[in-house]
């Protein structure tokens, strides 16, 4: 009975238990001694919501276009340059079922609208020498064909070859019988051998029609003059040579004169057109000295030039 009495839970201290882990948890018989509280946590502050954000507007769909890739645009850029730069010839050739062409090559943009050359010269040794100045002006017509007029000017009264007899005793002087210095004018068309206007030889056909007056004075008295027309059909064959825009021509001719005209003078020394041979006679002085004004080839005229200018 002892030994159940010490064995008894009221025999045991109190606050005190026999165990061998102190570390254990309560168990039903001996609860676990309260200890301090932990300190509340504090909540955490309410988070406000997010903004609601706008919805994007509706993007309206894009309108289908065909795709254009670098080579159309670059073949589209390329016929543009050709339709302003290099226009296309406006007659293809005809093309037929079943048949196709490649389209014609483009034009050279000179090709059809080029402006032709154009020539200025002057011919110095007949101003020098025939006291005329003729003024050379060309242009061209189409291809190999070219068109010369050639108005010439009365410059010197007394030129050597008037009065090749005596040089310091002029007698003979000329003027011209048309529009104040301007004699009249010749015009031709040229045929170019090289097929290139101003450049190697040319063959010439054409007219000419120069008015002039002749008098004679003695001690400035009148004796005689005589006005005449030289109306002449002319072949001449030239050559000219070019370097850059400085040209030289030269040529030689033959003309035929149209417009014959008779002067001589009968025995009781009147002026008559009835003559035995072409002549064309003018009175020196009151002893019944006369000079023909005819060359020695006449009907016939020896012609020459050589002129010098440019070409632009």
């Amino acid at each position: 009975m002892l030994l159940s009495a010490l064995s008894s839970p009221t025999f045991i201290p109190e606050h005190r238990a026999l165990a061998q882990n102190t570390d254990s948890g309560a168990t039903a018989a001996f609860p676990p001694t309260p200890t301090t509280a932990p300190a509340p946590v504090a909540a955490p502050a309410p988070v406000a919501a997010p903004a609601p954000v706008a919805a994007p507007a509706p993007v309206a769909a894009p309108t289908p276009s065909p795709r254009v890739t670098a080579a159309q645009t670059n073949g589209a850029a390329a016929a543009q340059y050709d339709a302003e730069s290099y226009p296309r010839d406006p007659s293809p050739p005809p093309s037929y079922p079943g048949e196709s062409y490649p389209p014609p090559p483009p034009r050279h943009p000179k090709e059809g609208s080029q402006i032709p050359d154009i020539s200025i010269r002057v011919d110095p040794f007949n101003f020098l020498l025939e006291g005329r100045l003729g003024l050379e002006l060309e242009t061209g017509l189409y291809k190999f064909l070219t068109l010369e007029l050639v108005p010439v000017f009365v410059t010197t009264h007394s030129p050597p070859t008037l009065n090749y007899s005596s040089y310091e005793d002029s007698i003979i002087t000329q003027s011209s019988n048309g529009i104040g210095a301007l004699s009249g004018a010749a015009i031709d068309a040229g045929f170019w051998f090289g097929r290139k206007p101003f450049q190697g030889n040319v063959f010439r056909v054409g007219l000419s029609n120069y008015s002039y007056t002749f008098d004679t004075k003695d001690n400035g008295v009148a004796i005689d003059r005589v006005s005449h027309t030289d109306r002449e059909f002319f072949v001449m064959f030239g050559q000219h040579s070019r370097w850059g825009a400085f040209t030289i021509a030269g040529g030689i001719g033959l003309g035929y004169e149209l417009n014959k005209q008779n002067r001589c003078f009968d025995d009781v020394g009147s002026a008559t057109s009835s003559c035995p041979k072409n002549e064309r006679l003018i009175r020196l002085d009151n002893d019944r000295n006369v000079a023909n004004l005819n060359g020695f080839l006449y009907p016939f005229d020896l012609l020459a030039r050589f002129s010098l200018g440019v070409v632009f």
